[in-house]
């Protein structure tokens, strides 16, 4: 009898351990993949944020609408031009020898036909014959910068493609096109696809999601409107998934055209699968993120689908996908944008909501799942974070198979000493629950000190090292964290991000007197030219980083760099009576940092800076991947009387001039006009006996009030 009830309260108090047991780890992943959850969106919201800041700031910079101009007026101009007959032949074999093929390999449904895609217009055909049937054997069309036809509009592009073929080679966008909107005409292209040149309301390409986009740009022409439209096969990438993010450009007051990034669907899978290192990032053996559209087709590449495509398609076999679309998936080699996910927790998270759920997956499995929208433009994504429960509930499963087996050892081999062994056992059982419990109640490092050496302390070993593996993933979550925060404070001045991270959003602020400071690097886009990428920004980086270091040293804060350009103000977060007086000892500094690079590295750079006083506004720009901005009249006249044909020059206003004039030599040079701010004197610093100066009664554009990149 009492080998019974010693029997029956070890299994009675297991049954408790498991059950209390097996909803702690439930809540402990579901904790864990809602924080890998949290952090795949923002990775993901950030990219696209970025973009959108990108492509704001280069549609208003003067080389854009510069060129936007150019090219139009330049692809009018070839109106009249037409092919020979030889010409317009290599045209032709162009599409079917090169295009054509490479395109078939992609294409599931029938086989593509070259004349549906050749160019019909005069214009079209004479810039694809010259940039990609003519080139097509010498180098690559994204590096032809003038093909040597002697037309105006190569002469164009030999000035611009440089610029905007690093942007899209550093930022790694698939193209970037100038689109005449009120034309439909591409007049500029990067990568020099098949679309080039071509009519995008018109033609084969009349339904993609980049015709869809100018369709958009057309309607609104908004200054600050950004369209984004999701991914889609595109047929002149040879079918691959394109999503596009396209904005306006005017020249002052008048719509010009438009600017357009092509997206790649590398970047999404890059973030959603953690380049690989799933395990590195908590997701165990089995954990995975992965983001499906509205139209409920992936969006990322499933983590067996790396990792082991056999498997995978043997998965989607086993669980009844239809053959079509699995040969689709081999084909294609890719199963984004061919294969549909259906289930409650993503149907929930593409209308917005936010959750948690146990389900069966794609591939039959259960699995925890964590689920939540991320919104792109104006349409939801759903992002899945999911671990099978096999590998989720394993520990417990572990804990109760040894459970049973130390029962029936019980049973068996210790009858006479049942009384003592059920308290002996009970022990460690209550120090596993406890644990447990402890986990389930949010603490990770529970370590239980069991010292004997027969199952139960192999199953505390067990414990202690699942114990372990969550702590540490605790502190990787910590950590990511952590990193977020520092960048956080990365982009905006300490005192707004800490109102920011009190809840404060609408954050906006004037600052009556502080100094600005532009500073432009000479002679940099020409270096820059003649040098590889990755050369580039090592040295682009060491200059800003002195240039860092220096304005930590005098109290001055950066506040942005573009490109050649760096901006600092003094006197913004922390008020300073000399703010003015740091500015120009900042500015001194940077002179002898220049200096100094200069010899260290063999180069001729040197530095324009001007300097203003008074007020600004600064507040924060952005829903997500938002900036702090300062704008007023003050930025614009600093920016404006930066500029000077001498080198090495430190230019002023008034107001500066008058604050520091006792303590630094200068001498007056002239007047510069600035719109909306009339004509204001300038004076410039005597630097070692050189007199700079500028055009007197000079008539310069205003800079942009807000500085946003």
């Amino acid at each position: 009898m009492l080998l019974l009830i010693s029997i029956a309260l070890i299994f009675i108090t297991g049954y408790m351990d498991y059950s209390s047991g097996k909803t702690a780890f439930t809540k402990t992943i579901f904790n864990q993949l809602v924080i890998l959850r949290s952090v795949r969106a923002k990775e993901i919201e950030s990219y696209f944020q970025f973009s959108k800041n990108q492509i704001l700031t280069v549609s208003e910079s003067p080389s854009a609408i510069e060129a936007m101009k150019t090219f139009k007026a330049a692809y009018q101009k070839l109106e009249t031009q037409t092919l020979n007959p030889n010409q317009q032949q290599q045209l032709e074999k162009y599409y079917q020898n090169v295009f054509i093929p490479e395109l078939g390999h992609n294409v599931v449904d029938g086989t593509p036909i070259a004349e549906t895609y050749l160019p019909q217009t005069s214009v079209a055909q004479y810039l694809q014959y010259h940039y990609l049937a003519k080139n097509r054997s010498k180098q690559r069309q994204n590096d032809l910068e003038n093909p040597g036809d002697g037309s105006e509009y190569s002469k164009v592009h030999q000035k611009y493609h440089p610029l905007f073929r690093n942007l899209q080679k550093r930022f790694k966008y698939n193209d970037i096109y100038l689109i005449d909107v009120d034309s439909g005409n591409i007049v500029y292209s990067a990568e020099k696809q098949v679309d080039f040149a071509t009519n995008i309301g018109l033609g084969p390409y009349e339904n993609t999601n980049l015709a869809k986009a100018i369709l958009s740009i057309e309607k609104s022409r908004d200054h600050s409107l950004i369209i984004i439209k999701d991914f889609e096969p595109y047929r002149p990438s040879y079918n691959k998934p394109s999503a596009f993010i396209a904005t306006t450009i005017f020249d002052g007051t008048e719509f010009i055209g438009a600017l357009v990034f092509q997206l790649p669907i590398e970047k999404i899978n890059g973030i959603m699968t953690s380049s690989g290192q799933w395990e590195q990032t908590g997701l165990g053996q089995t954990g995975e993120t992965y983001l499906v559209g509205p139209d409920n087709l992936l969006r990322s590449l499933p983590r067996q689908f790396v990792e082991n495509p056999n498997q995978y398609y043997q998965a989607l076999e086993k669980n009844g996908l239809d053959n079509n679309t699995i040969e689709r998936i081999r084909r294609l080699n890719t199963p984004i944008l061919v294969q549909k996910i259906e289930s409650s927790a993503l149907e929930q998270a593409i209308t917005g909501k936010k959750g948690t759920a146990i389900y069966q997956d794609y591939r039959g499995i259960p699995v925890l799942a964590a689920y939540q929208p991320i919104q792109v433009g104006d349409f939801n994504w759903g992002l899945i974070a999911q671990m099978s429960a096999d590998e989720a509930f394993a520990p417990i499963n572990e804990f109760t198979r040894q459970l049973l087996v130390t029962s029936a050892i019980l049973v068996v081999f210790f009858t006479p000493l049942s009384n003592w062994l059920a308290r002996l056992f009970v022990r460690p059982i209550k120090q596993l629950r406890a644990g447990a419990c402890r986990i389930g109640s949010g603490e990770t490092d529970v370590k239980l000190n069991i010292q004997s050496k027969d199952e139960f302390g192999e199953l505390a070993v067990a414990f202690n090292y699942m114990s372990e593996n969550l702590h540490q993933r605790e502190l990787l979550i910590q950590q990511m964290k952590q990193e977020n925060e520092n960048l956080l404070l990365n982009i905006l001045p300490d005192l707004i991000a800490k109102r920011y991270k009190k809840g404060e959003q609408a954050i906006a602020d004037t600052f009556p007197n502080v100094t600005v400071l532009y500073a432009e690097i000479e002679g940099f886009n020409e270096l820059s030219a003649e040098l590889p990428p990755e050369q580039t920004i090592r040295l682009l980086n060491e200059i800003v980083s002195a240039f860092d270091e220096a304005a930590e040293a005098y109290g001055v804060e950066k506040m942005r760099t573009i490109g050649n350009l760096y901006v600092a103000v003094c006197g913004l977060s922390v008020a300073r009576v000399d703010h003015v007086k740091r500015t120009v000892d900042f500015a001194l500094d940077l002179l002898k940092l220049i200096t100094r690079f200069n010899q260290q590295q063999g180069t001729k750079l040197s530095l324009d800076i001007g300097i203003h006083c008074g007020p600004v506004v600064g507040g924060i720009v952005g829903k997500t991947r938002f900036i702090y901005a300062l704008t007023g009249e003050t930025m614009r006249i600093a920016y404006a009387i930066h500029s000077s044909p001498r080198q090495n020059v430190i230019q002023v206003t008034h107001k500066v001039y008058e604050s520091v004039k006792d303590l630094y030599p200068f001498e007056q040079i002239g007047e510069v006009e600035i719109p909306k701010a009339g004509v204001i004197p300038i004076w410039s610093m005597k630097i070692g006996g050189i007199k700079s100066s500028i055009n007197v009664n000079s008539s310069l554009n205003g800079a942009s009030v807000g500085i946003i990149d």
